[in-house]
């Protein structure tokens, strides 16, 4: 089912790329002259389809854990995404880009023994992406590209439960790796950029605690993953 979300993303966004590079041949070419400037600025909306990869630990197939906990999952949830964008141009193919101001809304969920949902709530979180940026030669008013890079985002609604030891839970911030691709569709006046994003986390954001009443003790790693359809304007 998780996999189902993720493909209709990449397939919806593969469908525009495809129709408007149909249809951008034998038309009158816009703003031949757009990467003269070198620094150009944006804006862009997002709809995300999000979860956690949890692994769990040791202590999950210990006698500590008498079938207590036999199932620890993370369904797939919609999130949003708006931001605002910087675009550095450096040469012909390659470019730089960054996030100065990007808010995130995840509502992320945990299901426990497949009957007991664990729903974190609207979670508002600023994250700064930053990536390079290779760009294809233009095709009419049609140029794909390719990207990768970093992102750092901390929660800033901050609604941290505690274990009954006094341990926080789970952390406040997150490092991601991001990858993805998009089409660069110039108009008149503007350029708008479909483009789906894959993020990956590196940083475990579960505290380790040993209060065997609370499931978050048998998760040895918990990493955010999400796969973002955007809409860029600049």
């Amino acid at each position: 089912m998780l996999r189902l979300h993720w493909q209709k993303i990449t397939y919806l966004a593969l469908f525009i790329c495809a129709s408007n590079i149909s249809f951008s041949q034998n038309k009158l070419q816009y703003q031949l002259d757009y990467d003269v400037k070198k620094v150009r600025f944006g804006y862009f909306l997002g709809v995300a389809s999000t979860n956690y990869k949890i692994k769990y630990n040791r202590a999950y197939l210990s006698p500590v854990n008498p079938n207590t906990f036999y199932s620890i999952t993370s369904p797939s949830t919609t999130g949003i995404k708006a931001g605002a964008l910087v675009n550095v141009n450096l040469n012909d193919y390659f470019d730089f880009r960054f996030s100065p101001l990007s808010v995130s809304i995840y509502n992320r969920e945990i299901l426990v023994n497949d009957s007991e949902s664990y729903k974190q709530g609207d979670k508002a979180w600023f994250e700064v992406p930053v990536q390079v940026k290779y760009k294809s030669e233009r095709r009419g008013n049609t140029r794909m590209f390719v990207f990768g890079g970093l992102k750092y985002g901390f929660e800033t609604n901050v609604v941290n439960k505690k274990s009954s030891a006094g341990t926080k839970l789970t952390k406040t911030s997150d490092f991601s790796v991001e990858y993805g691709f998009g089409l660069e569709i110039f108009k008149e006046y503007f350029k708008v950029t479909p483009e789906v994003h894959f993020s990956h986390g590196l940083k475990n954001i579960v505290n380790p605690n040993t209060d065997y009443t609370n499931f978050y003790s048998f998760v040895d790693k918990m990493k955010t993953h999400n796969v973002t359809f955007y809409i860029v304007f600049q």
